[in-house]
């Protein structure tokens, strides 16, 4: 018996006709198949591969100058500079963190201290002023908030500091360190300083920017002056830097009256001023930003 296939053709004798498939129907289904396997491939390899977005490149952006973590932290730095502050970042050209002395990191710890933290120690100063203590466990609790977790610190002997706080409205005080107790005796006194007519050096605020790295660095104007009076009047000098070598401009005969109707300001000399940045760190545990350096530009 002869063997043969279901839908097979049969001729008129009985046998089984050839077929010949078109060329165009073989190449039409060559096509679709690899088309087929085409998109299974580009599918397969985009569920492995793909099918995430790109990341965007971390880059250095912009802060506006109103940003709370910018008002804060410039805040830190700049705290009552000119009267009884600390002015050393407005006159080294780079400082790190890590050169500030114990003197240094006692003024910058002290802006963090609450009117709570002291206690009336119960006595008395010869001119009957109490005398009140301050835990030097207390100071070193606040320096991380400036210095970061890697500091280390070891009591000055005394510092003539204005609180931001005031008690019995008195805010400037001596703090003399006692070893014995570990606290300083801190005595409040009145604000013998008059308010300077011409300051040393005017700052403004004027930008900041986050790095790429995380660092956000604060940008400060800053001009330096001389002033000499004459009879009635001042002679002022405006320069670009501390030591005072490039000068900006000279202002002769000014009356004590010109200099309260207009007092000297920044905002004229922006252009020419110098700028001091700071750059701030973020701590790893808290993920608050500490102080690590300031250069100045001139």
């Amino acid at each position: 018996m002869d063997d043969f296939k279901i839908g097979d053709d049969f001729d008129e004798n009985g046998n089984a006709k050839e077929h010949k498939m078109d060329k165009k129907v073989v190449i039409t289904i060559v096509v679709v198949i690899s088309i087929v396997i085409g998109l299974l491939v580009f599918f397969i390899s985009n569920a492995i591969f793909g099918g995430h977005d790109e990341e965007e490149p971390v880059v250095d952006k912009q802060v506006p100058i109103s940003d709370e973590n910018v008002k804060i932290l410039y805040k830190y730095v700049s705290y009552d500079v000119g009267n009884y502050g600390n002015d050393k970042l407005l006159k080294g050209t780079s400082i790190q963190a890590s050169s500030l002395t114990d003197e240094d990191k006692l003024y910058y710890a002290l802006y963090f201290i609450p009117p709570e933290d002291l206690t009336y120690s119960g006595k008395l100063t010869e001119e009957k002023q109490k005398i009140y203590d301050l835990s030097v466990s207390k100071i070193k609790k606040q320096l991380p908030r400036f210095f970061g977790k890697d500091v280390s610190f070891t009591p000055p002997a005394e510092l003539q500091y204005k609180f931001n706080f005031t008690i019995n409205d008195l805010g400037v005080a001596k703090l003399t360190y006692s070893e014995e107790e570990e606290v300083y005796k801190v005595v409040f006194s009145k604000d013998e300083k008059e308010e300077e007519l011409i300051k040393p050096y005017y700052t403004e605020l004027s930008s900041a920017t986050k790095k790429a790295n995380g660092d956000l660095i604060i940008n400060e104007k800053v001009i330096y002056t001389t002033s000499s009076k004459e009879g009635d009047t001042y002679k002022i000098n405006i320069y670009k830097d501390a030591n005072h070598t490039t000068l900006i401009e000279m202002i002769q005969s000014v009356t004590e009256e010109d200099l309260k109707a207009n007092p000297i300001s920044i905002t004229k000399y922006k252009d020419k001023a110098a700028t001091v940045s700071y750059t701030f760190k973020v701590n790893d545990l808290n993920k608050n930003y500490y102080f690590d350096s300031s250069t100045i530009t001139y």
